[in-house]
């Protein structure tokens, strides 16, 4: 069976792994275009190609990079960030990591700014190094890094007719009496060393107390706009937009902000901001912007903050509007080419057949290693020396995927002999380190091999009475299955019989909302070795399907 597997998969391997949901409408978007943890999501045309990086915050690689032709469909191509040389993320709390990377192309050259959150005592005194690196091609190699500033965060490079180039950023002020974020500040630079030429200047401050973030600026029509997402991140997002005569300003307010969801609790998306506006090759125009689908209104967003895209028409009064003739953004969006059809996601399941992992998988904090993880192509199955406990911050052995749809399921075989309850095996369902839930695979000293449900939720949890005992020679089925509100996991021996693990668990606890973070919910398979960290796993396969059309 596994070699008639084998045969299938090599037929279809160069297939692409599409993002968002197909629907057989020609010459329209349907929203979101990056479903799952996506967001910040910032966009280049070159030509006739379009691509997108976002947010990855302590996930490795850091920064996925998103190619389209028509808006329609997307393919990921690859990481920027993609070598411990160019991104440590050792010992990164939850929610720090990568924040708001901005990609530029000039003069043959691509250019990715972002910043690296790191912890401190208050958000005016953590660490925010700003970087640039560059490439050639946006799917890599990038180079290595080149520290700009330490301002704050939000970075966006923007380079000028004349070719001088400045970095926007969200800027922090930590002194007693000041405002910790008084807004955007801009900083030219040598486009050449990337490094910066005298001082930042502050420029704009966004309306009062609106947290202006996530800076992008484009020239039009000799006009500097300047584009602000503020309100935070939450509920109360939203796009501003000002512009000026002169690069360092004044700035004058539109209006009226650009587009929000803030107003309407019922809209299909919510916490609507921070977006990047671009041309078609015809020259219509379209932003990106973050958002999320609650489950009920105001609810919680387990799928994180996701990509969306909007058409834009210019009034007469030169200021940018959404073409619904709202500020509220659709769900369905003219394509720019009539002819292009959405094609249907391709749900290809890992049997692990070829040594290099897709481009859709993640590691917390850190790389891949042979040490401990490798795939055995001859055996076609994915091999995880068991480390560190799922609640920590350093050496967890851990392979993610993002949970795209509030109906989905997940599934696959681990080969596992535990020795000691220390050890344990199986498939989890991850938001950060004090919250997920897992089922594993250990030992018990009575019972021999068994299975536990165990989990965090601010601190560590077990979902079961009783460990349930099983046989597993050759290895264990598991399952997680979610529908809306709720996940479960199953076991089977045969693939044939399913058994329930314990009772459906809360996946709205593993949100933004519910814990104040800013990812998504993951589908990771993980090995933990408490006692000597060399225990090793055997996967046979990794498959996310869909339940149901959203």
């Amino acid at each position: 069976m596994k070699e008639k597997l084998r045969i299938l998969f090599l037929m279809i391997c160069l297939c692409s792994v599409f993002y968002g949901r197909a629907e057989n409408r020609r010459g329209e978007i349907q929203n979101p275009i990056l479903s799952g943890f996506n967001p910040d999501p910032c966009i280049v045309r070159v030509e006739d190609d379009y691509y997108i990086v976002t947010s990855s915050f302590e996930w490795f690689p850091g920064i996925p990079v998103y190619h389209s032709k028509d808006l329609v469909n997307w393919e990921q191509i690859g990481h920027v960030l993609t070598r411990k040389s160019q991104l440590d993320l050792t010992g990164i709390a939850d929610g720090d990591g990568v924040y708001a990377p901005s990609i530029t192309y000039h003069d043959g050259l691509y250019y990715v700014s972002y910043t690296v959150v790191q912890g401190g005592v208050n958000w005016a005194l953590k660490g925010y190094p700003n970087y640039i690196v560059t490439a050639k091609n946006p799917a890599g190699p990038w180079s290595e890094p080149v520290l700009v500033n330490a301002l704050g965060f939000d970075p966006s490079l923007f380079i000028d007719e004349d070719g001088r180039a400045y970095m926007l950023v969200r800027i922090f002020d930590h002194r007693a009496g000041k405002s910790m974020s008084p807004g955007i500040g801009l900083h030219e630079l040598d486009l050449k060393t990337l490094k910066p030429i005298g001082k930042p200047k502050f420029i704009y401050s966004g309306w009062a107390k609106s947290s202006a973030e996530g800076p992008k600026m484009l020239k039009k029509d000799g006009m500097y706009y300047l584009f602000t997402a503020e309100g935070g991140t939450g509920y109360g997002h939203y796009e501003a937009v000002a512009r000026a005569k002169n690069i360092w300003g004044p700035y004058e307010r539109a209006p009226q902000i650009f587009y929000s969801s803030r107003q309407d609790s019922s809209a299909y998306i919510q916490k609507a901001g921070h977006g990047t506006l671009f041309t078609t090759p015809q020259g219509e125009w379209y932003t990106t912007h973050l958002g999320s689908r609650p489950l009920v209104p105001y609810g919680p967003c387990p799928l994180g903050r996701e990509t969306f895209i909007q058409k834009v028409l210019w009034n007469e009064q030169g200021w940018p509007e959404l073409e619904n003739g709202d500020i509220l953004p659709s769900e369905k969006v003219k394509a720019p080419d009539s002819s292009a059809v959405p094609v249907p996601k391709k749900e290809i399941k890992d049997l692990f057949l070829t040594r290099e992992l897709g481009n859709h998988y993640q590691f917390l904090r850190e790389p891949a290693s042979p040490d401990w993880i490798y795939v055995d192509k001859k055996q076609g199955t994915l091999q995880m020396r068991g480390r560190r406990a799922l609640g920590g911050l350093y050496g967890q052995s851990v392979i993610a995927q993002r949970i795209t749809s509030y109906h989905q399921q997940i599934e696959t075989k681990v080969i596992f002999h535990p020795e000691d309850y220390r050890q344990s095996a199986g498939l989890c369902c991850f938001y950060n380190t004090t919250h997920f839930y897992a089922l594993g695979l250990t030992y018990d000293e009575k019972e021999g091999t068994v299975l536990e449900l165990t989990g965090a939720d601010g601190g560590y949890r077990e979902f079961l009475e009783k460990r349930i005992p099983v046989s597993c020679e050759n290895g264990l089925f598991m399952r997680l299955e979610i529908d809306g509100y709720f996940i479960r996991f199953f076991y089977s021996v045969d693939r044939k019989i399913w058994h329930p693990v314990g009772e459906s668990l809360d996946f709205t606890k593993l949100s933004d909302d519910y814990t104040g973070g800013y990812t998504g919910a993951m589908a990771a398979l993980f090995v933990q070795d408490l006692m000597y960290e060399n225990k090793w796993a055997a996967f046979d396969y990794f498959d996310k399907m869909d339940l149901k059309t959203e």
